[in-house]
């Protein structure tokens, strides 16, 4: 009867629920660190090679009504953030840091693609600074 009792029990734990679009995002985000990005800027064209030590971290930590938090290096003109907390859009289409920044991204096991744009900076030099990025990984 024990037996019969406890392979019961065990299979009431497993859950055969598939994972939640959110889950799926989370978990594709966080299983890696993203580096060495295809980056290109609407005027510049390809700045991959400006890029080139370019890494994001996201981790799963969430807090303060985010899901997460990233560490990024090298990030230059496009990235000024280096740390911070993350989270989705209620439709799983954007993803929103806390200094404000939101970008539209698709991510899967393999891939990564953060599109956003970069206001201008106030005079002086303006190439390769500001317009509209995407960032694309592959693992």
């Amino acid at each position: 009867m024990f037996p019969l009792l406890l392979v019961a029990m065990l299979a009431a734990c497993h859950s055969d629920d598939p994972e939640s679009a959110f889950e799926k995002n989370v978990n594709a985000l966080t299983s890696t660190a993203w580096t060495h990005p295809t980056v290109t800027n609407s005027t510049d064209g390809d700045l991959s090679d400006s890029y080139a030590g370019f890494a994001i971290l996201f981790t799963k930590k969430e807090a303060n009504g985010f899901a997460g938090t990233f560490v990024i290096s090298n990030g230059g003109y496009a990235f000024t953030e280096v740390t911070g907390q993350w989270k989705f859009n209620d439709a799983q289409t954007e993803l929103q840091f806390d200094s404000g920044k939101t970008m539209t991204f698709t991510v899967d096991e393999k891939h990564l693609s953060l599109d956003f744009t970069v206001a201008p900076p106030t005079g002086g030099r303006t190439d390769g600074l500001s317009g509209h990025f995407t960032f694309a990984f592959t693992k």
